[in-house]
């Protein structure tokens, strides 16, 4: 040949896109006379690895030529890149079943990959989900692992109880007349009573269970309130029975029952709550009241506060016409004649241990006198106060450690008239 080629042309890229014509080099031959150059061969493309060889034929003006060779070596050793996520938190939800995001490649525009949920651990209250994201290119490069981790927490309830009411006087256990345990509480006149609610109490031993709220028992005008309230911290109340009758249990088919299903006043959905009445109207003389519910811890909580938890029947009431008198009982009027007028006081601790604190002020002067009274109406303690001042702040205590009642009266008697309230002891009988 009347020129010389030079040695095939060799480089090594990374992408395909790399491997581009470079073009043939400017040759002459042995006279000084520029060749011909054209591109005849491009054999072995590939999309990610491999090689690409690009041929040119050089010809002289006599019709001489010969070939040259560009070879390419593709060699992708570059991983492509997952763009990371945040994780996420669910309250009483679900986790997504699958997340999305992109990736992208040296090589290539990358595009979108998804993971699915996976579980990786779990407890009463929680679970742990993780999504892990992997990708590879087509020349087999794998991105670094992307792991997002959802948690997801859940409001529960559950070691639910039965509770029954309690009364501190008139109380009757089911036992043995019932397998059952729990208490009827006898109210021979009309009043408010405080009953302490107590769950799992078997054998009616309440040192077995749990004191988990208070159960007031409002008997005014011929209707009976039942509301269950002030539930122990972590507590809710997810059913309440109410029977209030002239006898002791009620009735099923002639026979005495104290299944709570039975009972005449049921509000039903009752849902959660940690306050609900039961009325009953129309209702005269002594009667028996029990008050049952199920009361349940709860175990998990992600929400916001307690509140939360409890159904749209929280402070509400439910009515039923009772229609029945109760014959029997004692006088309900009061042996200590009451004359509230401008004469009234506040006894505290409630309840109170060995001794309590008669609180009062008046705006007049008067004598004070302090009598209490235990439940046969015999006088156990007496306390005067002969220099009482317009105005003044006065504190009483009076010391009953060494009786053997829980429920007492105080009598408190000045110029303008007299009141009598109430009292309870918190030591045991």
């Amino acid at each position: 040949l009347p020129f010389t080629l030079p040695g095939d042309g060799a480089e090594t890229v990374n992408c395909p896109d790399d491997a581009v014509a470079p073009g043939a080099p400017t040759l002459q031959d042995t006279c000084g006379n520029d060749l011909m150059s054209e591109l005849t061969g491009d054999t072995g493309a590939v999309e990610c690895e491999g090689t690409r060889t690009f041929t040119y034929t050089f010809t002289d003006c006599a019709g001489n030529s010969a070939t040259w060779d560009y070879v390419y070596t593709i060699d992708d050793n570059i991983d492509p890149v997952i763009t990371p996520l945040d994780g996420g938190y669910v309250c009483n939800g679900e986790v997504p079943e699958y997340l999305e995001t992109t990736w992208s490649d040296n090589c290539g525009d990358g595009g979108t990959i998804m993971a699915y949920a996976n579980m990786v651990s779990s407890d009463e209250c929680s679970a742990i989900y993780e999504y892990v994201f992997n990708v590879s290119d087509c020349a087999g490069n794998a991105a670094e692992t992307v792991t997002v981790e959802y948690i997801s927490e859940w409001d529960k309830v559950g070691n639910c109880e039965t509770a029954f009411a309690r009364a501190d006087e008139g109380a009757e256990c089911f036992i043995p007349d019932f397998k059952r345990w729990g208490w009827t509480n006898y109210f021979e006149c009309e009043g408010t009573y405080e009953l302490p609610l107590y769950a799992g109490a078997a054998q009616c031993d309440v040192s077995k269970g749990a004191l988990v709220g208070t159960v007031t028992v409002d008997y005014t005008g011929g209707m009976v309130t039942v509301t269950y309230g002030d539930l122990a911290p972590g507590y809710v109340m997810t059913e309440a029975h109410v029977y209030v009758g002239c006898e002791p249990y009620p009735q099923k088919n002639g026979s005495d029952t104290v299944a709570p299903g039975q009972y005449p006043y049921n509000p039903s959905n009752l849902g959660t709550v940690q306050n609900y009445s039961v009325k009953v109207t129309d209702i005269s003389g002594p009667i028996y009241v029990i008050a049952h519910a199920v009361t349940c811890e709860v175990l998990c909580m992600c929400s916001p506060s307690e509140s939360d938890l409890l159904s749209e029947n929280e402070g509400g009431m439910v009515s039923f016409d009772g229609g029945f008198t109760c014959a029997g009982g004692g006088s309900c009027e009061p042996e200590l004649v009451q004359d509230l007028g401008t004469v009234d006081f506040k006894a505290y601790p409630v309840p109170f241990d060995q001794e309590v604190n008669i609180n009062y002020s008046f705006d007049y002067d008067t004598d004070v006198s302090i009598d209490v009274f235990d439940m046969k109406g015999a006088l156990i303690r007496s306390s005067e106060n002969t220099q009482y001042i317009k105005g003044s702040l006065e504190t009483t205590t009076i010391d009953l450690s060494g009786t053997d009642n829980q429920m007492f009266f105080v009598r408190l008697t000045t110029a303008e008239g007299t009141i009598v309230k109430k009292i309870v002891s918190s030591s045991p009988q």
